[in-house]
C-alpha cells in the first residue's frame, strides 16, 4: 500500500504520547518482576509514528539510543523526515512505508511501540505487527500495543453505526467528520442512553482525528483480552503488563511459592474478569517474546527500585494529621483521591521536585520531612505508605521511571530553551513536548517567546521584543504587564524541562 488517503486528509495530532515512553514502559515491566533495557541506549522502533511527535523526543532525550519510525501516510512521514533534518537530530529516522511489509535488515529493537494500530488495521496486518514483535525484538525487548478492548465497546457499538449509517462514505474525510457533527446533534435529541450520551458529549469536543478514525473509518475492532492472548500465543509471544491506568489490579489467591510460568494462566484469565467487571474499553499491553523471562501481576515490593515523578495540586488545604481523603488533580485534569497523610506529603515532594524525579529511599526520606516541617503528628508506617504508592502508580497519579534526569530548575539571566522546543514552537502543527513527554498547551504568545529563547536575550530583552511583536499584531501591552506575563511563561517552561 503506497500511502493511506484518511490520514493524509485528517491525521491524528502528533503528541508525546506519556504512557509509551522508554523508561515508564521499562518501570512499568520491573513492577512485573521484568527487567527491560537501559532505554537511554536502546533501540527504539515506532509503527505508525504519524510525523514523529512521539519518537523525536525520546530521540532527544537519549542520544545514545537510535529510534526509527515507520509511517504509512507520505504525508506524515515526510512532515516528520523534513523536521529531522531541520533539528539534525542524528540518531532518529522516520521512513515511508507499510509495517506488513517491512526491510528485512532493520535489526533488534529493545522497544517497540505500536499505538493507536492494532485494532483500526485489517486481520493481516494485526498478524503482521505480531510477526514485527517476534521478529525483531530483542532478549529482554518490550513491545508496547494498544488496542480497543470488547468489554467496553459493547455499549457504544450502536454510536459507532449510526455514524456509520447517517454519513456518507465516499466523502473526504474532513466533509464527513462535519456531516458527523451534525449526526451527533440528531442522536443527542433522539437517544436517551446516560452511556452513549456522555460519549457523544466528548465527541463533540475531541479532535475531528479522533472521531474520524475511532467511528467512521472501515475498521475498528475490539477484541476480548482472552483473544489478544491467544493471538500472542500463536506468534511466540506473552503478555508482561498493562501500561494503561488501573482501577483494579489482579491480587492471585493461594499464589504464594509459585513461579511465574505457574500463575500466567490463572493472571490472563484474572485480567480478562476485570475487563469485564469494570467495562474496559482500551488497553495499552506491554509484551515479550515467550522465551524471555516470565512476568507475573506487578508487585509493591518492587517499588522501592523505582524512582517517581509527579506534578499534583490540590485546591484544599492539605490535612497531614488525618487519614482524610482529599483530592489531588493532575495538568490533565484528572483527579486522584489520597487519604494517607504520608502519601500527601509525598505528592507535595513530588510536586515540589518536578519534572525531577525521586528514587523510593528519597521519597521517603522526602516524605518524611514534609510532614516534620509542618509538625504534623502522622506516623510514617512503610508498609501503609508503600501500598499508598502503589495504588496511586498503578492509578498514573504518580509516574514510575528508570530515568530520573537532570533539568535546569530555573530561568537564568538569559534563558535559554533547548533546541527541540525552539524548534517545535516554530514549526506549524507541532506540539511542544515537555521534558517528561507531556504535551504542552501554548498560545501563540508562548510559542513565539519559546522559539526566541536561544539564550542571546536577557529577561527584560525578551520581554520587550514580545511588547514589539503584540503591538504589531494591534494589540498594546505597558512593558511592565509584559515582563511579568514573561517571567510567567518562563517558569513555566522550567517547570517542563525545556529550559538549558
Amino acid at each position: 500500500m503506497d500511502t493511506l488517503a484518511s490520514y493524509d486528509e485528517l491525521p491524528y495530532d502528533s503528541l508525546p504520547l506519556p504512557e509509551t515512553q522508554p523508561d515508564f514502559l521499562a518501570a512499568v515491566a520491573r513492577l512485573h518482576g521484568f527487567d527491560a533495557p537501559d532505554p537511554s541506549r536502546a533501540r527504539i522502533l515506532e509503527l505508525g509514528c504519524a510525523q514523529g511527535g512521539n519518537l523525536i523526543p525520546l530521540a532527544w532525550r537519549w542520544p545514545g539510543s537510535d529510534c526509527v519510525g515507520v509511517e504509512l501516510s507520505r504525508v506524515q512521514a515526510e512532515t516528520g523526515a523534513a523536521f529531522i533534518q531541520a533539528l539534525g537530530l542524528p540518531n532518529v529516522r522516520i521512513q515511508h512505508g507499510d509495517l506488513a511489509a517491512l526491510p528485512g535488515d532493520l535489526g533488534e529493537f529493545d522497544y517497540i511501540i505500536a499505538h493507536g494500530v492494532y485494532s483500526w488495521v485489517p486481520p493481516s496486518v494485526r498478524q503482521a505487527l505480531l510477526d514485527v514483535c517476534r521478529r525483531h525484538l530483542s532478549p529482554q525487548g518490550i513491545a508496547y500495543i494498544s488496542f480497543n478492548v470488547a468489554a467496553g465497546w459493547q455499549a457504544l457499538q450502536p454510536l459507532r453505526t449510526a455514524l456509520i449509517e447517517r454519513t456518507a462514505a465516499n466523502l473526504p474525510a474532513p466533509a464527513r467528520f462535519q456531516q458527523a457533527l451534525r449526526v451527533l446533534d440528531e442522536l443527542q435529541a433522539e437517544w436517551r442512553d446516560p452511556v452513549l450520551l456522555k460519549e457523544i458529549a466528548y465527541l463533540k469536543s475531541a479532535a475531528p482525528s479522533y472521531l474520524f478514525h475511532e467511528y467512521l473509518a472501515d475498521l475498528n475492532a475490539p477484541m476480548a483480552f482472552a483473544e489478544f492472548a491467544a493471538q500472542l500465543d500463536t506468534h511466540g509471544l506473552r503478555y508482561v503488563g498493562e501500561a494503561g491506568p488501573r482501577r483494579a489490579v489482579v491480587e492471585l489467591e493461594n499464589a504464594w511459592g509459585l513461579m511465574p510460568e505457574g500463575m500466567a494462566g490463572r493472571w490472563l484469565d484474572a485480567e480478562a474478569a476485570l475487563d469485564d467487571a469494570f467495562a474496559i474499553r482500551f488497553r495499552r499491553a506491554l509484551i515479550a517474546c515467550d522465551d524471555a523471562p516470565c512476568a507475573q501481576p506487578p508487585q509493591a515490593e518492587a517499588l522501592s527500585g523505582l524512582s517517581f515523578h509527579a506534578d499534583l495540586r490540590s485546591d484544599e488545604e492539605i490535612d497531614l494529621e488525618a487519614a482524610t481523603e482529599q483530592g489531588f488533580v493532575n495538568p490533565a485534569g484528572n483527579t486522584f483521591p489520597i487519604a494517607q497523610p504520608a502519601m500527601k506529603a509525598a505528592a507535595m515532594a513530588l510536586s515540589a521536585a518536578y519534572p525531577g524525579a525521586l528514587d523510593y529511599a528519597a521519597l521517603l526520606s522526602a516524605a518524611r520531612e514534609v510532614l516534620a516541617e509542618h509538625e504534623a503528628g502522622a506516623q510514617m508506617d512503610e508498609a501503609v505508605f508503600r501500598q499508598a504508592l502503589f495504588q496511586l502508580t498503578m492509578a498514573h497519579g504518580v509516574m514510575p521511571t528508570v530515568w530520573a534526569g537532570s533539568f535546569a530548575a530555573e530561568p537564568g539571566e538569559r534563558p535559554c530553551a533547548n533546541a527541540l522546543a525552539q524548534q517545535q514552537a516554530r514549526s506549524p502543527g507541532w506540539v511542544v513536548s515537555g521534558e517528561r513527554h507531556v504535551a504542552m498547551d501554548l498560545d501563540p504568545a508562548g510559542r513565539m517567546l519559546l522559539s526566541a529563547m536561544d539564550g542571546s536575550q536577557t529577561v527584560d530583552e525578551l520581554a520587550a521584543t514580545m511588547q514589539a511583536t503584540l503591538a504589531q499584531s494591534g494589540l498594546e501591552v505597558q512593558l511592565q504587564r509584559v515582563k511579568e506575563l514573561t517571567w510567567q511563561q518562563l517558569w513555566l517552561f522550567a517547570r517542563q524541562g525545556l529550559l538549558v
